[in-house]
């Protein structure tokens, strides 16, 4: 058969191809929009408003907005399991395979950036679909997590990656990619390769200017408080603190859109009434619960800062005390996938708060390359590809078990710290 004839063309005639690539771009827009606003406050009329189509055509693609959702989340599972699957058939170690698969991750964003690849909406919101739906997406994503988790065991048994616990080491590996979305930007995509460059050699070779041996560290408390029952003003800081906790473990878990005023006052066993008193409403809520990780990260850095030793040891320090209060009773921290549910002006407030704390982390990178206890990085680079493996840390609760958090942190940071690459 000739073989022009017999190559495949795709006919922009076909209705169905019409059809799925109108369909493709409405996800494409609708991830756009639930990855900045989150999907709370996009409404399918917002979407179409976009596109400059109208409600009804978009409800010509999609029932209801929840099932809009649910594609999209589909939709990006579907990238990342192409993702990892051709990285895995890819003939190397475990190490390149896996530097592979993140490179994929990086220029698919940039193509993002750049206009010429569609958007994928982040998992954020998974809790808030229906049960079918919910255990549909993180079933798919466990199946995207065990095809990395075979990259990274092959390396393992080549004796290429350090023998820790696989699960610990895909989270990591996974808090880079998930992150990119959240400080890439079209800067960042006008020059792409020193920036790949900088985030691979964080993650193959570790920050640290030799292999760092983690020890049993003691974790700050928050407060030292004792209970003052006749102290009203106390009392009042005692029970908005209690919002503030409980209110970040609600949104982390449900979303924003998920997360109830009557169940966070019913966990608390008060009234709703009792909450208006101290709350204004849910967002402010979010707002207040931003406020007081931003302060207890700067408390906990601050601590780490205080401690006579390197500049490593500092950024250990930081690292670990942020993963521990987590999982500790003074945690969670608020999720900063929650940001977009903040209005304009309450987000301004928080990302300048986080720049601030940013900055004390990179004055301790700074030091230690001054008494050469890290290697020369971009500051800039480590500052995101660190943020993000806190942010990603609670994940963890989701794969293992037991959560003993001083062993784990050591266990987690060991990529950033020490690298993939055993040394």
């Amino acid at each position: 058969m000739n073989s022009i004839i017999s190559n495949q063309v795709a006919s922009p005639f076909s209705k169905s191809r019409q059809h799925q690539l109108k369909f493709q771009s409405i996800l494409s827009e609708a991830a756009q929009l639930f990855n900045w606003q989150g999907s709370r406050a996009t409404t399918l009329a917002d979407i179409a408003g976009s596109m400059q189509l109208t409600k009804t055509c978009v409800y010509y693609y999609v029932k209801t907005k929840e099932d809009l959702i649910y594609q999209c989340y589909v939709s990006s599972c579907d990238m990342w399991m192409n993702r990892v699957q051709q990285a895995n058939q890819l003939p190397g170690n475990g190490v390149e395979k896996i530097v592979s698969m993140v490179k994929g991750h990086f220029y698919q964003y940039v193509e993002t950036l750049q206009g010429t690849s569609p958007h994928f909406a982040m998992l954020t919101e998974v809790s808030t679909l229906d049960k079918q739906h919910a255990d549909d997406i993180k079933q798919r994503w466990a199946e995207v997590f065990a095809v990395c988790q075979q990259m990274v065991e092959q390396g393992i048994d080549e004796g290429l990656i350090e023998d820790l616990d696989p699960v610990v080491i895909v989270s990591g590996i996974f808090s880079i990619l998930q992150w990119f979305p959240v400080w890439l930007n079209r800067s960042h995509a006008a020059n792409p390769e020193p920036v790949i460059d900088g985030v691979l050699d964080i993650m193959v070779n570790g920050l640290s200017a030799q292999r760092h041996q983690f020890e049993a560290i003691r974790f700050p408390q928050l407060s030292h408080l004792s209970l003052d029952s006749f102290d009203r003003d106390f009392q009042n800081l005692l029970k908005r603190e209690a919002f503030y906790r409980v209110g970040s473990i609600y949104f982390n878990q449900k979303g924003y859109k998920g997360t109830s005023l009557d169940e966070i006052a019913s966990s608390l066993d008060v009234t709703k009434g009792a909450f208006y008193y101290h709350i204004k409403n849910k967002e402010e809520l979010l707002y207040q619960c931003f406020n007081r990780t931003l302060d207890v990260e700067g408390a906990l850095l601050g601590n780490a800062g205080s401690v006579q030793g390197t500049g490593l040891k500092k950024v250990e320090l930081s690292l670990r005390y942020l993963f521990n209060v987590q999982f500790s009773e003074q945690g969670p921290l608020i999720r900063y996938r929650a940001l977009p549910s903040l209005d304009e002006e309450h987000r301004k407030d928080i990302l300048k708060a986080t720049k601030a704390n940013s900055k004390i982390l990179g004055t301790y990178i700074a030091q230690g390359f001054d008494d050469s206890s890290l290697r020369k990085i971009d500051v800039d680079i480590a500052q995101n590809v660190l943020s993000g493996a806190v942010e990603a840390s609670p994940d963890l609760a989701e794969w293992m078990d037991d959560i003993e958090a001083p062993e784990l942190s050591a266990a987690y940071f060991h990529l950033f710290i020490n690298g993939l690459s055993r040394r």
